[in-house]
C-alpha cells in the first residue's frame, strides 16, 4: 500500500470519528418524547398567575410540536433539581429558568422568551407576616441579585406604595436564599422555580420574560426549539397574540394592587355620575331598566363598578358638547371620549384605555381600494375627540362630521365622500348595510379608536388611578361576554318603517315599479339568466356558510371531548361524571330499579408507581381502564376521578346481584394485572352506594360511596361493599382470594 493511499485512509477515518457524536445528538434532537422538567404549580389554585404562565408555555411547545412532531413528558420539579438532571441527563429541558453566573459553560438557553415566570417576595415559612399585603414591606430588608433586573422590578412597587426598603444585593442565587435561611435580610425576590423548603410566598412583584434551559450538550435541541419559535411568530403572528390575551394578560392583571390613598377613597366613594349621548346602539341606547342604559359601555361599567365596589349613576346629556360642559361644571364626573393631548383637554383627566372600538371603512361596491392621499371621510359624531385623533393620525383626511350613521351611508351614495368610518359593531347589530346594496365594508382596512374616561377635574386625581388600575383588573373573557351579550340584531320591518318612513315608501314603490316592468319589457331569457347568477351565488354563499358552520361543530366537538375526557385513560373526568351523575338522578327511575354508584381505589398504586416510574404506573391505569370498560354496559358511565380513583354509574340496575357479580369482576380485573410480570402488587377496593337509597343528588352518593370505600381499606383493603346508614357504613364484603 502506497503512502498516499494510506494517508487517505487515515483521514477517512479521523472525519468519521469527527461526524459520529454530530450525528448521535442529531438522533437525540429529533428524538419523538422529551422529558420537560416545570415548575409544580399544583399548589397554585386555578386562575393563579403561576398556573396562567405555566399553560402559556405549554400551549408554545404544543404549537412547536405542530412542526417538529415532538411529544412531552412533564416531569414537576425546581430549578435547583432541574440543573442536576439536565447535567445528568435525566431531563431535556426546563422552564421557566434565568440565566445565573458560571451557566455559560453548563447550559444553553433559548433564544426567545416563549416562557415567563413571576418575581415574587419570599419570607421564612416561620414569618407571620400578613401575605400579599405591600404595606408589610415598610423598613423591610429585601435581598435581590446584583444584575440590577431584579431590584429594577422592586422599584416600581415600593415607589407606588410609598414605602422604604434596604436591598441587599447578592452575586448568586445560592447566597440569595442562604441569607433568608440565616436571618441577614427579611425577605428575598425571586421567582416561583427558584423557591426553597422552609420559604413562603409574600407578594407578587412583577411579571418576568423567561426561558427554555437545557444541558450544554443539547444544544442542537435548543436551536431548533428557537428556530421553531420563531418559524411560528413568522407565520402565525397573530398565535403570540392569542396567547397573550389568554394567558399573560390575565397573569398581568392580577399583580395590579391598589395603594393605601386609593384604598381609602374606594371605601368611602360617593356616588360617580356618568353622563352619556343616547342613541348610539350598541354603545349607549335610549331603553333605560332602573336607571342604567341599555347598551355595551353601561354594562362594561357596572361590572368595573362591581369589581371595585363602585357605584354608578348615570345623566343623560343631549349631545357631546352638552356632555362636555356638565363635566367641566361638576354636573358630571364622568364621560367617554377619545383621548387626544389638546390644551382644551387639559382641564380633565383620563384613564387608560377602556375600550378599544374597531371602525369599519364603508364605500361604494366595486371600488377598487381605499384612497391614500387626500379623502373626503364621513364620521359619525358619536365619540368626542375622534375627529381630531384621526385628523392627527392623517392629516391629508377631510373629515365630514354627521349625526347619524345614516347620514354617513347617503353621502358616500351621493358623492359627498369618498368613504365613511363606522363602528363595526354597530354595523354588525344593525344590518343597516342591507338596505344600501351599493355599499360594502373594505375588509382589508380598519381603524382601531381608543376610548378613555374623561374625569371631571372637580374630583380627586385618585380617581383616575383607580379607575385606570380597575380597567386594567377587568378579566377580558368578562369583558367579551358582556359585548356578546349587546350584540343580538334588532332590524325588522316595522322598526324600518318607524325610523325611515320616506325612504321606506319610496323603495317599495321603486321595487313594485322595477318588477311590473322586468315582467313586460325584459326578454324571458334574460330574466331566467340573471336569476340563475343570483341562484349560483346564494348556492355559493351557502356552501361557504355551511362549510363554516361544520368547521364551527368540529371545533365544539374536539373542545367538549378534550373538556369532558381524561387524557390517560380516555374515560369521563371529575367533572363529567359529575355532570353524567347529576342528568341521570334528575330522570325518571325504572319502576323497582335503582341506580349503583361504585367509588374505586386501586390498592398498593403508589407504591408501585414509586417502584416501577411513573410511566408504569400510567399503562396500569390505562389497562385498569380497558378492564373496566369491558365488565360494564355501554350504557353506564365510566370516569377517573383522579389519581388512581376511578367511578361508575349503573344506572337502572333491577338486581342486586348484577352489581355484586360487577364487583367481584373488578376485583379479579385489579388482581390480574401484570407489572413487570408481577400480579401480586395490585387490587382494588370498592365502595357502592344506591340511589335513591343512600342519596338522590350526586354529593350525597358520592360520599355514601366514599364512605364505604374508607371502610373496606380501614379493613385491610382488597374487598367490596355496599354502603348502610343504619350500619355506619354498611356491612363488609369478604375479601375475595
Amino acid at each position: 500500500m502506497n503512502p498516499v493511499m494510506r494517508c487517505g485512509i487515515i483521514f477517512f477515518f479521523v472525519l468519521l470519528m469527527l461526524l459520529a457524536p454530530q450525528r448521535l445528538l442529531h438522533a437525540m434532537d429529533s428524538a419523538p418524547v422529551l422529558r420537560v422538567g416545570c415548575l409544580d404549580v399544583s399548589s397554585f389554585p386555578d386562575g393563579s398567575p403561576e398556573r396562567l404562565l405555566f399553560n402559556y408555555a405549554k400551549r408554545y411547545l404544543n404549537e412547536v410540536a405542530r412542526s417538529t412532531g415532538w411529544q412531552y413528558e412533564y416531569v414537576e420539579m425546581d430549578e435547583w433539581t432541574a440543573r442536576e438532571m439536565l447535567r445528568e441527563g435525566r431531563i431535556d429541558l426546563y422552564f421557566p429558568a434565568r440565566e445565573m453566573p458560571g451557566d455559560e459553560g453548563a447550559f444553553s438557553f433559548s433564544v426567545d422568551s416563549a416562557a415567563y415566570s413571576i418575581l415574587s417576595l419570599y419570607v421564612r415559612e416561620d414569618s407571620s407576616l400578613e401575605t400579599n399585603n405591600p404595606a408589610v414591606l415598610a423598613n423591610m430588608r429585601i435581598g435581590v441579585l446584583q444584575d440590577g433586573l431584579y431590584s429594577y422590578a422592586l422599584t416600581p412597587l415600593v415607589r407606588e406604595q410609598g414605602v422604604r426598603v434596604d436591598v441587599v444585593e447578592h452575586q448568586t442565587a445560592e447566597a440569595l436564599h442562604e441569607a433568608l435561611a440565616r436571618g441577614e435580610v427579611d425577605a428575598i425576590l425571586d421567582s416561583a422555580s427558584r423557591k426553597k423548603d422552609g420559604e413562603k410566598l409574600l407578594l407578587r412583584v412583577a411579571l418576568m420574560p423567561a426561558k427554555f434551559i437545557a444541558a450544554k450538550k443539547r444544544e442542537g435541541l435548543l436551536k431548533n426549539l428557537s428556530d421553531t419559535i420563531l418559524y411560528t411568530e413568522r407565520v402565525n403572528p397573530s398565535f403570540e397574540t392569542y396567547l397573550g390575551k389568554a394567558f399573560l394578560d390575565r397573569a398581568q392583571n392580577q399583580l395590579v394592587r391598589f395603594n393605601a390613598s386609593e384604598n381609602a377613597y374606594l371605601a368611602s366613594a360617593p356616588d360617580l355620575r356618568v353622563v352619556y349621548v343616547g342613541g348610539h346602539e350598541p354603545f349607549f341606547g335610549d331603553r333605560l331598566e332602573k336607571g342604567v342604559p341599555e347598551g355595551i359601555y353601561p354594562s362594561l361599567l357596572q361590572a368595573l363598578g362591581e369589581t371595585l365596589g363602585l357605584r354608578f349613576r348615570f345623566v343623560r346629556a343631549e349631545d357631546n358638547e352638552h356632555a362636555l360642559k356638565m363635566l367641566r361644571e361638576g354636573e358630571a364626573d364622568i364621560f367617554f371620549c377619545v383621548y387626544n393631548n389638546l390644551p382644551s383637554m387639559r382641564d380633565l383627566f383620563f384613564t387608560a384605555t377602556f375600550a378599544t372600538e374597531d371602525f369599519s371603512y364603508v364605500v361604494r361596491r366595486g371600488a377598487g381600494e381605499v384612497p391614500t392621499g387626500t379623502a373626503r371621510v364621513a364620521l359619525p359624531r358619536w365619540f368626542h375627540g375622534m375627529r381630531t385623533y384621526l385628523n392627527m393620525q392623517h392629516p391629508n383626511w377631510q373629515i365630514v362630521p354627521v349625526d347619524e350613521p345614516v347620514d354617513c351611508l347617503r353621502m358616500i351614495e351621493e358623492g359627498g365622500c369618498d368613504f365613511a368610518l363606522l363602528p363595526s359593531l354597530f354595523l354588525q347589530q344593525s344590518s343597516l348595510l342591507s338596505m344600501h346594496p351599493d355599499l360594502v365594508v373594505f375588509a382589508s382596512h380598519s381603524a382601531e379608536i381608543p376610548v378613555s374616561l374623561a374625569i371631571s377635574g372637580e374630583q380627586s386625581r385618585v380617581l383616575q388611578s383607580v379607575l385606570t388600575k380597575g380597567i386594567l383588573k377587568m378579566d377580558p373573557r368578562r369583558v367579551q361576554e358582556i359585548v356578546n351579550e349587546h350584540m343580538t340584531g334588532r332590524l325588522t320591518l316595522t322598526a324600518v318603517v318607524a325610523r325611515y318612513p320616506m325612504q321606506t315608501v319610496a323603495l317599495a314603490v321603486v321595487f313594485l315599479l322595477s318588477v311590473f316592468i322586468a315582467v313586460f319589457l325584459i326578454e324571458r331569457s334574460r330574466v331566467q339568466r340573471r336569476q340563475s347568477e343570483v341562484l349560483l351565488a346564494k348556492n355559493e354563499e351557502l356552501e361557504k356558510a355551511v362549510e363554516e358552520q361544520k368547521k364551527l361543530m368540529r371545533a365544539r366537538d374536539i373542545y367538549k371531548q378534550e373538556a369532558e375526557i381524561d387524557p390517560l385513560t380516555g374515560l369521563l373526568n371529575k367533572k363529567a361524571i359529575q355532570s353524567a351523575c347529576e342528568e341521570m338522578l334528575a330522570g325518571t327511575l325504572k319502576e323497582g330499579a335503582v341506580h349503583a354508584f361504585f367509588v374505586m381505589d386501586l390498592d398498593h398504586f403508589k407504591e408501585m408507581n414509586d417502584t416501577y416510574g411513573h410511566q408504569a404506573g400510567d399503562d396500569v391505569l390505562r389497562r385498569f381502564a380497558q378492564e373496566v370498560r369491558s365488565i360494564f354496559r355501554q350504557s353506564d358511565h365510566i370516569g377517573r376521578f383522579g389519581g388512581d380513583e376511578f367511578t361508575v354509574l349503573m344506572p337502572n340496575v333491577t338486581t342486586l346481584v348484577a352489581v355484586e357479580r360487577h364487583a367481584r369482576q373488578l376485583m379479579t380485573a385489579a388482581q390480574e394485572l401484570e407489572v413487570r410480570d408481577d400480579r401480586s402488587l395490585l387490587s382494588v377496593s370498592i365502595g357502592i352506594a344506591l340511589a335513591p337509597l343512600h342519596g338522590t343528588n350526586y354529593d350525597d352518593l358520592f360520599m355514601a360511596a366514599d364512605a364505604a370505600l374508607y371502610d373496606v381499606k380501614r379493613a385491610g383493603r382488597n374487598g367490596w361493599k355496599i354502603y348502610d346508614a343504619k350500619e355506619d357504613g354498611g356491612t363488609l364484603c369478604p375479601k375475595e382470594e
